[in-house]
């Protein structure tokens, strides 16, 4: 859990961007939103045990089904670093729901210049569940450690080096774990051109490979005028709804 009150303001700015965005593009997200979630659903009629699920950066709950989440378990826990305030009161009125505030990066603070990429933290809610959900979380664990560092005046090829070190400990962190593992991630960032022509291509896991198999499809996430009036960004997201242990 952060406790320093700027550290996690960024992370509800953070939060609040990605909803406005949401907002804003609600149609061209909506086919990347049901493919999530379909992912999910197939983990979960997969999974034998029924007693709790975790998911892992929950946020606004956008591509969670937690209907069908609280029809198939015991328990559901939404794991993450700053959790909305309509979340907060959902989750006070659901009784089967739990809120777990966590820093999955493991950092829980102010990250400092030379220091190691640290491992997730242990948390019984997550290491006990039956199906973990790593949810459109693992390139953007990163982002808010790297934006510090940059203020501290580290180097590219440093900031690089401290967010391939979060992405591969947490993809070894899920891997570990005893329940079964769904993870949905992007794994390329794409940048078009008005026409549909590929300007440029971002490798958002930093160099990370992930296991063969899984099912990809096509994030429009920021669409032309979003982010600039000549290029529009997509992610192509792919999802595992049983990780591969090895």
């Amino acid at each position: 859990m952060i406790t320093d009150p700027d550290i996690l303001a960024a992370y509800h700015a953070e939060g609040r961007g990605i909803l406005y965005r949401y907002r804003r593009h609600r149609g061209a997200w909506q086919p990347h939103l049901e493919a999530t979630k379909q992912v999910i659903l197939e983990a979960v009629a997969a999974c034998p045990g029924r007693q709790s699920v975790a998911v892992l950066g929950s946020g606004a709950l956008l591509d969670v089904p937690l209907g069908e989440l609280l029809a198939a378990f015991r328990r559901v826990v939404l794991v993450d670093v700053a959790h909305p305030w309509r979340v907060r009161l959902r989750a006070a009125l659901t009784p089967r729901v739990a809120l777990l505030d966590a820093d999955l990066t493991g950092i829980g603070g102010a990250v400092s210049p030379g220091m190691e990429p640290p491992s997730p933290p242990d948390l019984p809610a997550v290491r006990e569940a039956d199906l973990v959900i790593s949810l459109n979380l693992m390139s953007q664990l990163a982002y808010v450690p790297v934006s510090q560092l940059e203020m501290l005046g580290q180097t590219e090829e440093q900031t690089d080096a401290f967010a391939a070190g979060l992405v591969r400990a947490h993809l070894d962190w899920l891997r570990r774990l005893p329940g079964r593992v769904c993870l949905v991630t992007d794994v390329k960032r794409i940048v078009l051109d008005p026409q549909g022509g590929v300007i440029g291509e971002i490798g958002p896991l930093y160099g990370l490979a992930l296991p063969e198999g899984g099912t990809e499809w096509n994030w429009n996430i920021a669409p032309i005028g979003e982010i600039a009036p000549d290029y529009e960004v997509r992610h192509r997201v792919r999802g595992y709804s049983d990780l591969p242990k090895g």
